[in-house]
Parts: C-alpha cells; sequence; structure tokens
C-alpha cells in the first residue's frame, strides 16, 4: 500500500528471537590445534561472540570508535552520548559501530574452507569475509552495553532472483533490536573497501531475501524456525556460511529513499542507519513498508488513508520537527515522516490534479494546499476522476455516487482502507483503524471514498483492481511523477531539518 522502498522481502516473516533453542552449539574451528598441520578441532559457535567484559573489546571502543566519532563531526552527539543511556543512544552506537566496521575493516571474500575469525583477530588483520565482519559487529554491540537480548548473528541464506531465477547465496548477517523494538538487519558485506578482484556477474537481483536458519547470541543457539517452512530443509550448522557476492550488498537499498538522500544531501551512514528501518508486509511481497503495521497498530493518518489529508499533514510535520530537533537522536521520526510522504502522493489524488510543468509535479504545500492546484478536485459525473467510477463501502455509508460528490468535491482525497466489512486481501482483513477515528462524527462519510485498490499508484505496474486509470501508459507516467515528487519531497524535508 505504498511505493516500494526496497526490493528486499519478508524480513518481518522470521522470528527473529528465535523459535527453538539448539543444545548442540558445536561447528568445526576449520583450523587445526595450536602447534598441528592438520585437523580441526569443534568449538562451541557462542564463543565466537566476546561481551562487555573483552578487554580488547573495550579498548577499541574506548580508543579507536571514539576516534572514529570524532572525526565525523556529527551534530548534537558526542562520545559522551555514545556511552551515555539517554534515549536514542542504543541505536547511536548501532549505527557507530556498523560504520565503523564498514569504512574500517576491509572485506575480503574467500574461497573454499574458511575458519571464522575471532574478533580480536578480525581487529589485528583490519580485514575479513562476511561472518568474521559478523561476529565483530555483534560483538562491538555487546561491549558497547547492549543488551544480548537484543544482537542475533544468523547463520542463513540471501535468496535472490536473477534473470527469473532464483539463486541461493549463503550468508551470514547480525539482527538488532532497535529501541522502538523492531528487528532492523545490519549487513556486514557493506563496506567502503571491497577487494577488487570482486566483480558483478550474470547480472543484479531484481528481488531478493534474507532466509535466517539459525540464530544466536553469547547465550544461546536458536533454530529460526521449523523445517516446514523452508522449500528445503535447514542446512547443517557445521557447513560453510560465506558464499555471498558482496557487491549485492550495495545493490541492497535500491529505494526511493536512497534516490533521494544523495551523497551530497545525507552522510552514507545515515542513509544506511535509516534503510534498516525498512522491511516488509508479511503476506504480500510486491509491497515493502517500514516496521509493518501489526493488528492493533494500524492508523490512516500515517498513510493518508481513508481522506485523512490534513491530519496526515499534521503527523508528518510533526515528525519533521521532532527530527529537526534531536537529529540523531531520533532517526525513528525521519523514516516514519518519509514513509508517509512517499504513502501522500501514492495513495491521494493530488498527483491527479496537482499542477504538472515540464514533467514535473509541483510538490504539495501542506501549509497552502490549493498553491499548486489549478483548479479544486472535481468527482462529478463526466470527469476524469468520476465517483460513478467506483465502489463504496456499504457497510459504513449507503449513500450514492451524488453524495460522495457532495461531501468530498474540491478536496484531495485518499482511498478508504481497512474499514468494516470491506476487505480486499488478508493484509487488509487484519488491519484495524483505531476506534478514537471510528467514533468521530465525520467517518460514516469515509465509506463514500474510493477503495485505496481502486485509486492508489503505488506500484510499477497497476493492481488488477485499479480503475482510475485504465491506459498503461497513463498509469505510468502517474506513477513517474508521483514517484519523482516523493524523491523531491523527502530529499527537501531532509536537508531543512538536518544539521551540519
Amino acid at each position: 500500500m505504498c511505493f516500494s522502498f526496497s526490493k528486499i522481502y519478508q524480513s518481518s516473516n522470521w522470528n527473529w528471537d528465535g523459535e527453538r533453542i539448539i543444545h548442540d552449539s558445536i561447528v568445526p574451528s576449520s583450523r587445526p590445534p595450536v602447534a598441528h598441520r592438520k585437523g580441526n578441532y569443534d568449538i562451541d559457535v557462542r564463543e565466537f561472540l566476546v561481551s562487555e567484559r573483552n578487554v580488547v573489546m573495550r579498548r577499541t571502543l574506548e580508543t579507536d570508535i571514539r576516534k572514529f566519532i570524532s572525526k565525523l563531526k556529527l551534530p548534537d552527539t558526542s562520545w559522551a552520548f555514545f556511552r551515555s543511556r539517554d534515549p536514542g543512544s542504543f541505536d547511536f552506537r548501532a549505527n557507530i559501530i556498523t560504520e565503523f566496521v564498514s569504512k574500517e575493516i576491509k572485506y575480503l571474500p574467500t574461497n573454499g574452507s574458511d575458519p571464522w575469525q575471532f574478533p580480536e583477530e578480525t581487529l589485528s588483520l583490519k580485514s575479513g569475509d562476511c561472518e568474521d565482519r559478523a561476529l565483530l559487529i555483534a560483538s562491538l554491540l555487546l561491549a558497547s552495553g547492549i543488551s544480548s537480548f537484543n544482537v542475533r548473528v544468523v547463520l542463513g541464506k540471501f535468496r535472490a532472483r536473477i534473470n527469473g531465477e532464483r539463486q541461493d547465496f549463503d550468508h551470514v548477517w547480525v539482527m538488532y533490536k532497535n529501541e522502538a523494538g523492531h528487528w532492523q538487519l545490519i549487513e556486514p558485506a557493506h563496506a567502503k573497501q571491497i577487494d577488487k578482484k570482486v566483480e558483478i556477474k550474470n547480472g543484479m537481483p531484481e528481488r531478493a531475501e534474507y532466509v535466517p536458519f539459525y540464530l544466536f547470541n553469547d547465550v544461546h543457539l536458536w533454530q529460526a524456525q521449523h523445517s516446514s517452512v523452508y522449500d528445503e530443509d535447514p542446512q547443517d550448522l557445521k557447513r560453510d556460511w560465506s558464499s555471498l557476492r558482496p557487491e549485492f550488498a550495495g545493490w541492497v537499498h535500491k529505494s526511493i529513499l536512497n534516490e533521494a538522500l544523495t551523497p551530497d544531501v545525507c552522510p552514507s551512514w545515515v542513509l544506511n542507519s535509516l534503510n534498516r528501518h525498512f522491511t516488509s508486509v508479511l503476506w504480500q511481497n510486491k509491497l515493502t513498508i517500514d516496521d509493518p503495521d501489526l493488528p492493533g497498530s494500524y492508523d490512516p493518518r500515517d498513510h493518508f488513508d481513508n481522506g485523512y489529508i490534513n491530519e496526515g499533514w499534521q503527523t508528518v510535520q510533526g515528525r519533521l520537527q521532532q527530527f529537526g530537533q534531536e537529529n540523531l537522536k531520533n532517526l525513528d521520526a525521519f523514516h516514519l515522516a518519509a514513509h508517509a510522504i512517499a504513502d501522500f502522493y501514492a495513495h491521494s489524488s493530488y498527483g491527479h490534479f496537482g499542477i504538472v510543468n515540464n514533467g514535473i509535479l509541483e510538490l504539495f504545500d501542506p501549509d497552502n494546499p490549493d498553491s499548486n492546484l489549478p483548479q479544486k478536485p472535481d468527482y462529478s459525473s463526466g470527469t476524469s476522476f468520476d465517483f460513478n467510477n467506483f465502489s463504496r463501502n456499504i457497510n459504513i455509508n449507503t449513500g450514492t455516487a451524488d453524495d460522495a460528490v457532495q461531501h468530498w468535491q474540491g478536496k484531495i482525497i485518499s482511498g478508504r482502507y481497512g474499514q468494516k466489512g470491506d476487505s480486499h486481501d488478508v493484509v487488509e482483513r487484519i488491519t484495524f483503524i483505531p476506534p478514537d477515528l471510528l467514533k468521530e462524527t465525520d467517518f460514516q462519510s469515509r465509506g463514500l471514498l474510493p477503495h485505496h485498490n481502486e485509486i492508489a499508484v503505488d506500484e510499477e505496474t497497476p493492481k488488477k483492481e485499479h480503475i482510475l486509470y485504465s491506459d498503461e501508459n497513463t498509469y505510468t507516467k502517474q506513477y513517474q511523477l508521483r514517484y519523482d515528487a516523493a524523491v523531491r519531497h523527502i530529499r527537501d524535508a531532509f536537508k531543512k531539518q538536518w544539521k551540519t
């Protein structure tokens, strides 16, 4: 129900806390014991993670990362904030540690038998592949004081579809539960330095997903889910988990947010931090949204649904103001505002009625909503947005198309969604509008709106239920207009609020 922010799918499909504890947590060391040339020994997988008790990790935090923070010259943040327990400080630690490893530890992909490096070894060598970097990131998170309840190293697959064919790459990555209680994926293959021998072959993925098999921290090893959910049985814990093509790491977030926040606008590590907020809807592979709306958490004002246009912009402006005051202490506020801005252009009728100059849709101004409308929106019979062409929710309002026109004429609208007795798919069926909105006297009129699927322009190709633009060429032009407007609006909003 929004523009795709990323082509990574089903991040929310898994229980990142772990489903079942595995007591046999042994993996081969893939290296001989000291002073021996052959053979290897067994080791408990949890031994590859070290905690805040580890002096080497503490020294890395106190010296290397402290210097790293000072070089970034960040607004309103400091080493003192990194070490504090103030709101936002734990997420700040995760962001800084991830960026530190990305820039200071060279990515060296390996072939054949590859022993896992202990975090101290990776720091000493200043290089490693995906599992070595993942183990270092997780260890530094723990050493910084982040609870092991909120950290997981994941052994699994990066499942990509390339030229229409599925390809699986064994991979290791990190999951971090942020201060809002949402699991975020940290990609250890993101690196400033990647071996020049790495080449892109056979094209890049059209879509991909992260599929976990095992998760562990310094306390437990878990199986991600029962084997029945996989296309195949879970892989042997004792296998080699490193075969990801690292060039994919740069592709992961080819999205509207990344088009908006270019390097000249936003520091790369801040963008990477924002990218981790975006996951996916559980049941709809084509749509990706930020931290998914679980039952009971959906609010149409966050998505400009059900005609909540003024209310939606009030929410957006409040979040942008909060981000402007706190910046790195509250990236959540910006990612929610950015998502909502994109939803406005995708969901509302503004793109249909707004001024277009030289193929560019003028941006909506919430402080002066009529400024870029050549004329008031017209939904009457015979117009290009004729309400007679769309459905209404008779469970909420038994009125006619004329009634709908009378109420909504001249206003920017958006489609109804999540209303009683009106579900069009599984996701909408478990989406509930907050009770306080249902009790408002004007809610009945929202049943007169067209359904979201009939008028929204939020995918590159129209849904089967889409009615507004029957001609696919017209739909494509509208998609491009709205997408471009969302990119420019998000960019402007960031530049206005970001302190340098």
